[in-house]
Parts: structure tokens; C-alpha cells; sequence
């Protein structure tokens, strides 16, 4: 009788083995990690671009409701006011209607400081409109503000919370023939399409003033970076410098009297003075604002820039949004946020 041979199982990987499918294991993911970024990247770009086409479609309800363009500020109503930013006009046009319904806007200030009121501080504090911030920014969506005396006198906190957005009006280019220095302030420029309206302009804009066609001018652009200043000594110094990173955040229009010169010309909104993602060399011949904070003073028509890579969205009058690209020649970049130079637009963009 012929006895059969035992067999032997075997009922786990050598350590070899085991080794050999961690390393193909880790291959796989070295390979597969980049795509999915991408993929995720592309997916927060195409709701950035959404939030923009909102916006967008709310400035054109907006018009059609008014006749005008949202004014970036407007002239005070009492002393101490400041009034609201460009935002909260558009509100109940982004289905923000009950917080708009409740806003006052006489007689108070938006930017919560001494020795103004702000009325609204209870409607404002810890709100927060999603399409108003860049999925992508890495930057804070709120900043907490100190409040007035008068304003805890109407029983707030001490401190309240207030969104900061990634998106800005565009006002201009810089030091364009109608704009007007301010001194050390900086310029308020009036040739674009969100600006201010005080003594030395009279009015929002409208659709019939953008002379170089609304789909060949700017609107709105991004701002989702920190500035990124080139010290001497080699190092990166990092600066949030948005328009909304100030008292009252986004809600703020700054500024109040007659020419709104204390914050109305650069609160939520900026000008052309440099080119996309500008990166600042540490300089006294930077431009006023561009670099770091000074005197305590945030920075003045603060740089369009962007979490996507190689250029930023811009909402065009039209209510498009476009992608621009950081490598854009600076004249064309001027052209495009002037909505009345009357230049024929040449080069892509």
C-alpha cells in the first residue's frame, strides 16, 4: 500500500513577498496621488468659478433692479457712519434675503469702530455667504473685530466675527486721468465698473457708461493668496493684504465722507497697479501697500492673485468669468479693467 505524500500549505506572504507588494503598493499611490490633486484641484477651481457667475448674475439682478451698478461706498448719512460694501447690496440676489431684510443702513457703521454704531453687529456676526470665499484659498474666512462702545452698548460682545471674502470689486486703473490722489492715502479711481460714489462722482455705474463693451472689462476679481514679500536677506515674508481684511471685513464699505477718503476707495475693491500674483520685493520704491503693512495702514488697491495655478477668474461685466493668465502683458491687464478707455483690446487674455 502506497501511503500519499502530506502537502504542505501555505498560508501566508514570505517576507519578501510581503515587502514586494508594499513597494508596487506605494508605486501605485507615488502615481495615482498627483491625479487625484489635480482632480480635486479642478473641482475647486470649477465652484470658484461658479461662486464667480453668481456673483456675476447678481450685480446684472442688481442693475436690472436699480439701473446702476452696486456702488463700492456711499456718501455717510450721520458723522459717524460708514456704509455697507458692494456685498451686502447684492445679498438678497444670492438668496440672502432675510439677513438683507433685516439690515439697516442709515445711521450706522459697518466696520464696527469707535465711535460709530453699528446696528447690524447681531445679523452680521458669524454670517457667512459660502460663494463668497474660493474653495481653494487656504487664507481665514472670518476675522473677529473689536466693537465700539456704543455698539456693546446695544448689548454686543466685545468681539464679533465677520467674513472676509476671496472676490473684490475692480474700481479701475490706477492713476488713469479721471482718478484723484488722495495723498498718503492712495488714489480713488472711478474708471472701472464697482466704484465709489461720493462728491466727485456722482453716481454708480451703469451699463451704458461701460463704453469698451461689457464683455472686454472687469468686474470682479479673485484675491485667495497671501502677498508673498522677497526680504533682502532672501527670506518670504507672508501678508494677508485682501480688501476685506480690514474693520467690518466684507460688509464694510469703508469710507463715508465727501470723498471718501478714510477706506471708501480700496475697502472690497481695488485698482490695476501691478500685474497677477505680483510677488513684492522688500523696497521703499514698492508702490504704497503693495509690500508689507505700513504705518498700520493695510495695503491699497491689493494685488489680484489667486490659488490657481498660473493666473485668476475674473467676473467680466457681462456676467462672464474668465480665466486670466499671470504671464498677461500689464497693458492689456489695464485696458481691461478700464471700462471707458475706448482702446481696441489686442492679444489674448
Amino acid at each position: 500500500m502506497v501511503r500519499g505524500r502530506l502537502s504542505t500549505r501555505r498560508n501566508a506572504f514570505t517576507l519578501v513577498e510581503l515587502l514586494v507588494v508594499i513597494a508596487i503598493i506605494g508605486v501605485l499611490v507615488g502615481l495615482l496621488l498627483p491625479a487625484v490633486q489635480s482632480a480635486r484641484e479642478a473641482a475647486r477651481r470649477m465652484q470658484c468659478s461658479n461662486n464667480m457667475k453668481q456673483i456675476g448674475l447678481a450685480i446684472h439682478m442688481y442693475h436690472d433692479s436699480y439701473n446702476a451698478m452696486p456702488p463700492a461706498t456711499m456718501l455717510k448719512t450721520s458723522p459717524n457712519d460708514r456704509p455697507a460694501s458692494w456685498m451686502v447690496r447684492i445679498l438678497p440676489f444670492l438668496e440672502q434675503n432675510a439677513a438683507y431684510g433685516r439690515t439697516t443702513f442709515s445711521g450706522t457703521d459697518f466696520s464696527n469702530r469707535d465711535p460709530g454704531i453699528n446696528r447690524n453687529w447681531e445679523i452680521y456676526d458669524g454670517f457667512i455667504v459660502p460663494g463668497f470665499n474660493c474653495p481653494s484659498s487656504p487664507l481665514p474666512t472670518t476675522r473677529l473685530d473689536d466693537t465700539s462702545a456704543e455698539t456693546r452698548a446695544l448689548g454686543a460682545p466685545d468681539q464679533i466675527e465677520v467674513q472676509m471674502a476671496n472676490y473684490v470689486g475692480i474700481n479701475g486703473d490706477y492713476n488713469e486721468a479721471n482718478s484723484e490722489w488722495n495723498g498718503y492715502h492712495g488714489m480713488s479711481d472711478y474708471n472701472g465698473v464697482i466704484v465709489a460714489v461720493d462728491n466727485r462722482n456722482r453716481g454708480a455705474v451703469k451699463f451704458a457708461s461701460i463704453l469698451d463693451g461689457t464683455s472686454n472689462t472687469f468686474a470682479v476679481g479673485e484675491q485667495g493668496m497671501n502677498i508673498r514679500l522677497q526680504k533682502a536677506d532672501g527670506t518670504v515674508e507672508l501678508h494677508d493684504q485682501r480688501a476685506s481684511n480690514w474693520w467690518g471685513g466684507a460688509w464694510s464699505g469703508g469710507g463715508g465722507d465727501s470723498s471718501n477718503t478714510s477706506e471708501g476707495y480700496w475697502m472690497n475693491v481695488t485698482s490695476t497697479r501691478v500685474g497677477i500674483n505680483f510677488s513684492p520685493p522688500e523696497s521703499r520704491f514698492v508702490p504704497h501697500g503693495i509690500g508689507p503693512y505700513w504705518y498700520g495702514r493695510p495695503g491699497r488697491h491689493s494685488i489680484i492673485n489667486s490659488a490657481h495655478i498660473g493666473g485668476a477668474q475674473f467676473v467680466m461685466g457681462d456676467g462672464a468669468v474668465r480665466f486670466v493668465t499671470e504671464n498677461v502683458r500689464f497693458d492689456l491687464l489695464s485696458l481691461l479693467t478700464n471700462r471707458a478707455d475706448q482702446e481696441v483690446i489686442s492679444g489674448e487674455f
